[in-house]
């Protein structure tokens, strides 16, 4: 006998505590009242009757007892659902894997998702064959915990704790060693690679959806001010289907779009974002019957802001001054160095061949400097240094070439030393982590160096008068660039659903209401889950990163796109309903309360007949 409600030991300890609080209850008596009688006469006859039926109470006091034990000891087991092997039946090993993919989640024509079928036939195959067999569950995602096959309850409890996984690559799991009969419960979409010797349940239903297939918000490499949303959708349906498209961002309004779309099509759209501020940047999709509506959302981060404030010392330089002044969300100031006072606060600050004594305090851009203590030291002036390379993955360099860079001359300043990167950050061996990025140049050479310790700081070693960069048209772009970098004012990473690493320690995550996410340090990153669409914001000190966390995906909207075939789907619904039908039901805990019932009247009866107490 197994029990599928509890553990063996819980069920133990649940029989014991009744049996004791029965006996406990029986044995238990009232104290004897006292009372005045005029005579005794009569009462000495009744108690010489009394002891002629004593052994008659005992009697009916221990049938009352292994009455009530019975009835107790039936409505315990019930509740542990026990179940007996059938001598007659053959043993039976089950191994169900069931599909967890994204497009589980759809919605089916009774209401029900695909996921939620797939439960119910996983737990009607695991009904099937002796008590005595072996059970195993297995997903497509790897939520199931790795392990031998087992009892049926503890196969059930694994599939209770299984979820449908939106984000991820999943794939049919690898199989333990030993004969067991293989199903396979799965819709076909994501994941149709299973054994040839495996049993096909499939839950795909034809649905309707129409889905955000991407969306990014960007710069235009034009005009690296101007930002631009682009989204694409796909009507999945088989039918056409008329779709709203809504942009809404921090402000009031947003864009509203109808697109009509064909079964299958795919249609883009860039959307201009000039009207938008700062801030989160939400794309909705609706169209009619639905049935997948993780897709129908996507976010995004649009980093501008209203109006930077941006302190240029100098003695004087026209291409720094025009092409800043150019910049319509910038407030510039211009003063000499002598004019320079560290109590005037900015929100960027550049210097050009001159740098105040003590650092400031904010983001800074220096060309030139000369040496101070927050900067390292000038080793030697190079004449026209080549230049052997530059990191366009950079966010400084984005969209900027310089293969035609030429310099006259330029400073060889010192690398900056390794800082600590603090006991759990667990960067390398030794626990430190590089100060400062060489983006252009080498590390012999540096000629445009990043750091992000205290302030962010990007340092050229070169002064604009002595080379060609100020006539480049990627100048422009460079000082966008930087100004967008040393605020912090980044466009949203792009993750899907699952768990995201993001290249932050320690840092803090909250969703796009406020509330705290569960983080936990991993190496030099911040891990969390983000099960659904959404956008988050990660915090480190004075930092921040957000991180759009979108299903925008071709393969995960074509809910439609079943690699099952028909013949195997007919096929397979009679052999799981012939297998599922066949042998008596082994589970006891019906036919113990019906038993509770029966002895509970039979006690009343008896009782009221006198003969239990």
């Amino acid at each position: 006998m197994t029990f599928l409600g509890m553990s063996p030991g819980m069920m133990g300890v649940l029989l014991g505590a009744t049996v004791a609080t029965v006996v406990f209850l029986y044995w238990l008596k009232p104290p004897p009242q006292r009372v005045v009688v005029p005579s005794t006469l009569l009462w000495d006859r009744l108690l010489k009757e009394k002891k002629r039926n004593t052994l008659l109470d005992r009697l009916r006091w221990w049938l009352s007892l292994m009455l009530a034990l019975i009835i107790g000891l039936s409505v315990a087991s019930g509740m542990g659902r026990p179940e007996l092997s059938s001598p007659g039946r053959d043993v039976r090993n089950i191994t169900v894997v069931i599909d967890n993919s994204a497009t589980m989640a759809t919605r089916t024509a009774d209401g029900f998702t695909r996921w939620e079928h797939a439960v119910a036939h996983a737990g009607r195959v695991l009904g099937q064959g002796s008590a005595s067999g072996q059970f195993l569950i297995l997903d497509t995602s790897g939520q199931a915990p790795p392990g031998e096959p087992g009892d049926r309850r503890s196969a059930l409890e694994v599939l209770a704790e299984l979820t449908v996984s939106l984000g991820d690559e999943p794939q049919f799991p690898d199989l333990p060693e030993g004969e067991s009969e293989i199903f396979f419960i799965s819709d076909g979409v994501l994941v149709d690679d299973a054994p040839p010797e495996a049993t096909l349940i499939s839950v795909f239903e034809v649905a309707h959806n129409v889905g955000i297939t991407a969306f990014q918000v960007e710069a235009l490499p034009s005009e690296p001010t101007r930002f631009q949303a682009f989204v694409q959708v796909k009507n999945a349906s088989d039918v056409r289907k008329q779709t709203t498209l809504r942009l809404s961002g921090s402000n009031e309004g947003g864009i509203r779009d109808t697109l009509t779309l064909g079964p299958g099509e795919t249609r883009g759209r860039s959307i201009d974002l000039g009207s938008f501020e700062r801030g989160p940047v939400r794309a909705v999709v609706t169209a009619d019957s639905d049935a997948f509506p993780a897709d129908d959302y996507a976010y995004g981060f649009l980093p501008i802001r209203t109006e930077t404030r941006v302190l240029l010392v100098t003695r004087g330089n026209v291409y720094l001054e025009n092409v800043l002044a150019d910049e319509p969300r910038l407030s510039l100031a211009v003063v000499n160095p002598a004019q320079y006072d560290p109590q005037v606060s900015a929100d960027v600050y550049i210097f050009d061949r001159f740098a105040p004594p003590e650092a400031p305090g904010g983001p800074t851009l220096v060309f030139r400097p000369p040496d101070v203590e927050w900067l390292t030291q000038t080793l030697a002036v190079v004449e026209a240094p080549e230049v052997p390379g530059w990191n366009p993955a950079h966010p400084v360099l984005r969209f900027v070439a310089l293969e035609d860079l030429r310099i006259d001359r330029a400073a060889r300043i010192a690398m900056p030393e390794e800082a600590d990167a603090g006991p759990t950050s667990g960067v390398g061996e030794t626990g430190r982590a590089p100060a400062a990025e060489v983006v252009v140049g080498s590390p012999l050479l540096p000629l445009v160096l990043v750091s992000e310790r205290p302030e962010r700081i990007v340092r050229v070693s070169f002064a604009l008068e002595d080379s060609n960069f100020p006539l480049h048209p990627g100048f422009p772009i460079f000082l966008t660039n930087t100004l967008g970098w040393l605020m912090d004012e980044q466009v949203a990473l792009a993750r899907a659903p699952g768990q995201i690493e993001v290249p932050l320690a320690m840092a803090a995550v909250t969703d796009l209401e406020g509330s705290d996410v569960a983080t936990w340090p991993l190496s030099n990153r911040t891990v969390f889950m983000a099960d659904q669409p959404g956008l988050y914001t990660v915090a480190q000190g004075d930092r921040r990163l957000r991180v759009a966390v979108n299903l925008a995906s071709t393969a995960r909207t074509s809910v439609n796109d079943s690699g099952f075939t028909s013949d195997e789907i007919t096929s397979t619904a009679s052999t799981v309903l012939a297998d599922t039908e066949a042998g008596p039901n082994e589970e006891l805990w019906m036919a113990l309360l019906l038993l509770a019932l029966f002895l509970v009247i039979v006690e009343w009866v008896t009782y009221h007949r006198r003969l239990t107490v």
